[in-house]
């Protein structure tokens, strides 16, 4: 073998390593997201170092302890949604600086049976330690930059034809906490789909709605 070809095998190595890298970094992060929607109180702990830190604003700690905390206070609320977008991740051989945006609505269901939806918008700023080939949170806080809230009904159980409110015929799957939600069937998802009759006028369910809210 060459020196051309050594140097060659060598430097795709290295970026096979950075993509590996930053591929396991985000992995934990969207990890993260779903054990706070699903109210996976482990796989939530999972994404921190034991030693691991988090100032979450409403709470400063160990990152774990913040599952403790934030998983019982989440199951509280009808539902919530964090969606991750924008990571950047900066490396520095077994740690590593990221940037995420975050979108975030926590739903509150009002006594009269509406909701409130706090929705707001930021960033996680982390720095991940890479221990025996396995990434993890070591130091997480949080900048917030938007935020909204808005009353609303629950659509999903009145969208559906218009003589027929939530029927059968556009009913999607609906979210839970783990595990019974969907996500969980995993490969067995096959046995929760099934064939529907088409909505004649999608859009006039739409308009429905307009009359009632």
């Amino acid at each position: 073998m060459t020196d051309a070809v050594t140097a060659r095998l060598d430097a795709l190595e290295r970026e096979l390593t950075i993509l590996r890298d930053k591929e396991a970094i985000r992995d934990v992060i969207h990890r993260y997201c779903r054990g706070a929607d699903r109210c996976d109180k482990q796989a939530f702990k999972d994404c921190y170092w034991e030693d691991g830190f988090d100032d979450h604003g409403f709470y400063g700690g160990s990152g774990q302890g913040l599952g403790d905390y934030v998983i019982p206070v989440l199951a509280q609320i009808d539902s919530s949604i964090h969606a991750i977008t924008n990571t950047v991740i900066d490396l520095d051989g077994d740690r590593a600086f990221v940037e995420s945006q975050w979108s975030v609505i926590h739903r509150l269901k009002k006594p009269d049976g509406d909701f409130l939806d706090f929705w707001h918008n930021g960033r996680y700023l982390d720095i991940f330690e890479k221990r025996n080939g396995e990434w993890r949170i070591h130091t997480r806080t949080i900048v917030n930059d938007m935020d909204r809230l808005l009353r609303t009904k629950d659509m999903r159980g009145l969208m559906g034809l218009p003589e027929e409110p939530g029927s059968d015929n556009n009913r999607t799957l609906r979210g839970a906490r783990a595990p019974n939600d969907p996500v969980f069937a995993g490969f067995d998802l096959p046995k929760l789909v099934h064939e529907r009759t088409s909505v004649p006028d999608l859009w006039a369910g739409y308009f429905a709605l307009d009359q009632v809210l």
